[in-house]
């Protein structure tokens, strides 16, 4: 008993040792192959878009937004030549659309975005489109999709370094390209790859330990996405466990601006009802998983459609479990109490969010992926793959339309 109490202080210390100089070589050792990855990830997003946008959207960008006919265009934006959904709600890029050519709520867009309260808090990424085309209407839409490609290189970037830094090949990072956040956002200019991002950011600055790059893509993060303010939250719990009081309270006026905006926002637009007894714990999931959504195709399609659904709603069960363990490991480290906190805000959520064929995926992405870059990649890298499947179903059609003009088949 006494040799093994007197050794485990200096393998601790090794093991230390060893994180340390992982952190020391990797930005030397890697930084160019982690550019490379990122724009090589950027340039096959823009790649996806501009195809889609040719045999899917007639060459007209803004289809990216996913503008549906059942909503009305405010007069503001009626000379935009939009390209309109027939017979369709649409998504929800059609509201952040809105939202970043008026991002002051000075123009009287709200009432025409569903939920304007909940849209506005998401500003990062309009407010971003806007100040880069310098507020001119023409350059909004364009500047909306080059800022969308921007997080994109800044995500991939963030999670080559940190696999770098946890001895994996950097290169892997290509993958973030083929999660459901990414996957939805370029085809549907969402703001989930932003969110994303910022979330691989944070990741990579924990482990690096750099204290005010951290702080600011804690800023922006809460900017992005009201489900990243789990992110401060998380990391202040883990700097009050270990009795950092100081850092604690520093790291605790990273939420600030955005709450600032929401209560600005708040003064501006008005809410939607939340309908709270819906938000029951397991509810939502038991029901998604009873009463799977029918689809109007034939029975084998209808039937691999509802699988992959069911899969996928399996899989965010499987991924609130795994994450709950990996906490268990390791309760005082910031990501996996990050990972905690994903894994009980999705408990709530109601039926519609599951069925939902890119919401669970999109919005839960971080937790996905972080728990994906555990040892052994089985069962930690299930979850995503299952979840990541229904998004890849729910593009082939338009893969499809792409291949059959590229090939000219009719």
């Amino acid at each position: 008993m006494t040799a093994g109490k007197s050794t485990r202080p200096i393998e601790n210390q090794l093991l230390q040792l060893s994180h340390n100089l992982r952190m020391q070589q990797a930005p030397a050792h890697c930084a160019a192959r982690c550019a490379v990855t990122a724009l090589l990830c950027v340039l096959a997003g823009f790649a996806w878009q501009a195809l889609t946008v040719r045999y899917n959207y007639g060459g007209n960008w803004t289809g990216l937004f996913v503008i549906g006919s059942f909503h009305s265009v405010p007069p503001l934006l009626e000379g935009e030549n939009l390209y309109i959904f027939p017979e369709s709600g649409g998504y929800d890029g059609q509201s952040y659309h809105m939202v970043a050519h008026d991002p002051l709520l000075r123009a009287g867009l709200g009432p025409f975005i569903d939920d304007p309260v909940l849209r506005y808090r998401r500003i990062l990424l309009p407010a971003a489109a806007f100040l880069l085309a310098l507020g001119r209407f023409h350059a909004i839409d364009a500047s909306y999709i080059a800022v969308n490609l921007l997080f994109l290189f800044a995500g991939t970037w963030w999670l080559s370094r940190y696999l770098a830094v946890l001895g994996r090949p950097p290169a892997c990072a290509f993958l973030f390209l083929l999660v459901p956040s990414t996957v939805t956002s370029l085809d549907r200019l969402t703001i989930d790859l932003a969110a994303t991002s910022l979330c691989m950011g944070f990741a990579y600055h924990v482990e690096i330990e750099s204290r005010w790059r951290l702080f600011a893509v804690l800023v922006l993060a809460c900017l992005s996405r009201e489900t990243c303010l789990l992110l401060p939250a998380a990391f202040c719990s883990s700097l009050l466990a270990r009795r950092q009081f100081r850092r604690a309270a520093l790291f605790a006026l990273a939420p600030c601006p955005a709450l600032l905006w929401y209560a600005f926002v708040g003064l501006r637009t008005s809410h939607a009802a939340t309908a709270w007894s819906q938000l029951v714990p397991f509810a939502g999931f038991w029901q998604a998983l009873a009463q799977p959504v029918a689809y109007p195709f034939g029975s084998l399609m209808n039937g691999v459609i509802v699988a992959h659904d069911l899969a996928a709603t399996i899989g965010m069960l499987a991924a609130i479990v795994l994450a709950w363990i990996a906490w268990s490991l390791n309760p005082l480290a910031p990501v996996p109490i990050a990972a905690i906190l994903w894994a009980l805000a999705a408990l709530p959520l109601p039926a519609a969010f599951w069925q939902d064929c890119c919401s669970a995926g999109r919005v839960f992405s971080p937790l996905l992926i972080l728990l994906a870059l555990r040892e052994p990649a089985l069962p930690w890298a299930a979850p995503l793959l299952l979840v990541s499947a229904r998004n890849w179903l729910q593009m082939a059609p338009a893969g499809l339309s792409i291949l059959r003009g590229l090939f000219g088949f009719d």
